[in-house]
């Protein structure tokens, strides 16, 4: 992944787990969930600096405390649908056994009680390169059109695992969630009745993503399958990016 690619990811990673820190610090801030009482301050600290150092130090630690960071190497396939609102016409673009890059955040799962369901919010990230043209009877075809662009989508998720309920030990997880997503791409596509039209989303817009998943890890490596899909609306063309993919995985453990 080259550098151009991390210059992206970094602020959309960064800003996902900021909405997230932010959504659990209003929660803390309500004063019904607090204790009484008078903060301690030091002396040459006023107690607006007392508050935001607490406020940085309670969310990194909401951040990391128990989650992990995977990054994965394996092959996928992308889809992107693409269809012109005016008169219906559509085009497939596809991105098929390639191999490829994987970035993904999990908070820290929590089980319900003590049965082998339980949930954790994921935040992935991977760039694709579509180049060949789906056809009828599941052909696909080069007629010199591409779409380059990214995809970030942070999934709050349920799972049911087999196994360790340990953060490194050995399981099986298979899980389902529905959160935001927001794709971004530029390129052109032949439709339906011919034609070579340029398609881009420029925006980042967050839109409805659906993402399910299977792990199978022991320890800190692991194999990992699964499908995310966030549809992307724009003034001219609506596009659906469809993701499934296979990858061997290595997580680390914060």
């Amino acid at each position: 992944m080259g550098s151009g690619v991390m210059r992206r990811i970094l602020p959309l990673m960064a800003g996902s787990l900021l909405f997230f820190a932010l959504c659990a610090a209003a929660a803390a801030g309500d004063p019904a969930t607090q204790e009484q009482g008078t903060p301690v301050v030091s002396a040459g600290t006023t107690t607006a600096d007392a508050h935001s150092k607490g406020f940085v130090e309670w969310a990194w630690k909401e951040l990391t405390d128990e989650a992990s960071l995977t990054v994965g190497y394996g092959v996928m396939k992308w889809v992107l649908d693409v269809k012109r609102t005016s008169d219906g016409a559509s085009g497939t673009l596809v991105q098929r056994d390639d191999s490829t890059l994987y970035i993904s955040y999990s908070t820290k799962p929590s089980f319900f009680k003590d049965s082998n369901f339980g949930y954790t919010v994921m935040v992935n990230y991977s760039d694709f390169d579509l180049t060949k043209q789906e056809t009828a009877n599941d052909k696909f075809a080069d007629y010199g059109t591409e779409v380059h662009g990214y995809i970030v989508y942070a999934v709050p998720t349920l799972y049911y695992q087999w196994g360790e309920h340990l953060r490194k030990g050995r399981f099986v997880r298979f899980g389902v969630g529905a959160g935001v997503g927001a794709a971004r791409f530029s390129g052109t596509v032949r439709l339906s009745t011919g034609e070579i039209v340029h398609t881009s989303q420029g925006n980042i817009e967050p839109r409805l993503a659906i993402t399910n998943f299977l792990i199978a890890q022991w320890n800190h490596f692991g194999v990992q399958f699964s499908f995310a899909s966030p549809r992307v609306y724009g003034d001219a063309y609506d596009a659906k990016v469809k993701d499934a993919s296979l990858y061997a995985t290595y997580t680390y453990y914060f």
